[in-house]
C-alpha cells in the first residue's frame, strides 16, 4: 500500500496521516514490507503549491506487487523558490529528502539521498 500527502495541503493536513502510519507500525510489525506513506513538500491540496503531484507512485506499486521492487524513493517535479523547475526525490515517512553536498546540484534527482 502506498499512500502521500501534501506537505502544503491547507484542507488536510499531515499529522492525522503520519500518526495512523505510526499506529499501524506499532500494530503491526515489519509495516514497512507492504506499507509506504510518502510526504510531498510543496504539494498543495489535489495538486498545486511548488511540488509537483507524485505521478510515478502508481508504477512504483506496480513494480513493488508484481515484481516484489520496494519504493525506496520516487520522483517529483518542484518549482524552486527562483521559479525553475528541478527534479528531486520523495522519500517514505520516517525519511526525508537531503541534498547530497558532494553533488551539489538541487535540480538533479540523483543528487538527493533519502536519510
Amino acid at each position: 500500500m502506498i499512500a502521500f500527502q501534501g506537505l502544503a495541503d491547507n484542507a488536510i493536513v499531515p499529522k492525522p496521516l503520519e500518526e495512523y502510519y505510526e499506529q499501524v507500525s506499532d500494530t503491526v510489525d515489519d509495516v514497512r514490507s507492504f506499507y509506504r506513506l510518502f510526504e510531498i513538500p510543496g504539494l498543495g491540496h489535489c495538486g498545486g503549491g511548488r511540488s509537483g503531484l507524485p505521478i510515478h507512485l502508481f508504477d512504483d506499486l506496480k513494480a513493488w506487487v508484481e515484481n516484489g521492487i520496494v519504493p525506496e524513493s520516487s520522483p517529483v517535479t518542484i518549482t524552486n523558490l527562483e521559479g525553475r523547475t528541478e527534479e528531486r526525490i520523495i522519500c517514505p515517512y520516517p525519511e526525508k529528502p537531503e541534498l547530497d553536498q558532494d553533488c551539489g546540484d538541487s535540480g538533479n534527482r540523483d543528487c538527493w539521498l533519502c536519510v
